[in-house]
């Protein structure tokens, strides 16, 4: 018999040692959602930013990705059934996206996970929980799915992990990386836990395709031509943005107030000036993406979910 929510989710949190942070909590009442994130996550800062924007209670389990807590055996449990519910396949190849729609499948170790204990589901992908948290206040609008889209789909592992084309203006843990030790690290990661539970399934899936798309990361997503390639991604998107934004007639990109695709953008635009790719544009190159990467860093759910949270900026 397959374990319960409530046992996969105890395991997690044993596993971690972690009873969770309490954020938002409305006095005497157990939250709805359950956060199992890393601080420097962009995926993770993303549902933050929504949870926090949207003023929504939430218990906070934050994971260390550089010290492996992803690739916990019981972490991994959790996030197997939450990939099989959605009915995806566990990936094996790696894209450079961290998108689950545009990557190829589902990656049982990764974050970020939510678990609605209103309706017992086990959420992965961060895009799928941005718009189950938005679904619970409004019906998301297509042009802001849309957007969501754009953004999701953009290289940020080789961005973060990869050595950039030209000047490597990443903050000083980073610089001078080309990624394949990181990707490789996974690899071996993979390899011992593999070692470690021979005789169970779900694990055995889920690090032997982790494995994989790991290695697929380094043999494809890091040499120069692919980094060229993923800034240009990134640029091209930017003079996207300039366009729409020069075009708009409002504040925001789809009217006065906020949505979740100003959050998405503002925090892909904070990543993006974190590891020196401001360039995009600042110096007058972009004055439209100047403009609102700046007002919208100062959106009281970036600050809360990204700029003053501890870790989550190199």
């Amino acid at each position: 018999m397959e374990p319960s929510l409530e046992t996969l989710v105890a395991g997690a949190r044993l596993a971690l040692d972690s009873d969770g942070e309490l954020i938002a909590q409305v006095r005497g009442e157990a939250p709805r959602f359950e956060l199992f994130s890393a601080a420097n996550s962009i995926c993770s800062q993303k549902v933050r930013a929504v949870l926090a924007h949207h003023g929504q209670a939430y218990r906070s389990h934050s994971l260390n990705l550089f010290g492996g807590q992803t690739y916990l055996p019981a972490y991994v449990r959790l996030r197997v059934r939450g990939c099989d519910d959605m009915g995806a396949a566990l990936v094996s190849q790696h894209s450079g996206s961290t998108s689950v729609a545009s990557g190829g499948g589902c990656d049982a170790a990764v974050v970020p996970t939510l678990i609605d204990w209103q309706t017992c589901e086990i959420v992965v992908d961060s895009k799928r929980i941005c718009n189950h948290l938005d679904a619970a206040v409004a019906d998301p609008a297509a042009r802001i799915d849309e957007e969501i889209d754009v953004i999701d789909n953009l290289p940020n592992y080789q961005m973060l992990s990869g050595c950039p084309p030209g000047l490597d203006r990443r903050p000083g843990p980073l610089r001078g990386k080309t990624g394949v030790a990181f990707a490789m690290s996974k690899v071996e990661r993979c390899d011992r836990y593999l070692a470690e539970h021979p005789n169970e399934q779900a694990l055995q899936r889920a690090y032997t395709a982790k494995r994989a798309k790991e290695l697929d990361a380094a043999r494809q997503l890091f040499g120069e031509d692919a980094m060229r390639h993923a800034y240009d991604v990134a640029e091209a998107a930017c003079e996207t943005l300039e366009r729409k934004l020069d075009a708009s007639a409002t504040r925001w990109l789809f009217g006065d107030q906020p949505t979740m695709a100003d959050l998405y953008w503002g925090i892909e635009l904070t990543r993006m000036k974190n590891l020196g790719a401001d360039t995009f544009w600042r110096d007058g190159a972009r004055p439209a993406v100047e403009t609102f990467a700046e007002r919208s860093r100062g959106l009281d759910a970036i600050q809360r979910a990204v700029v003053n949270w501890p870790g989550a900026l190199f």
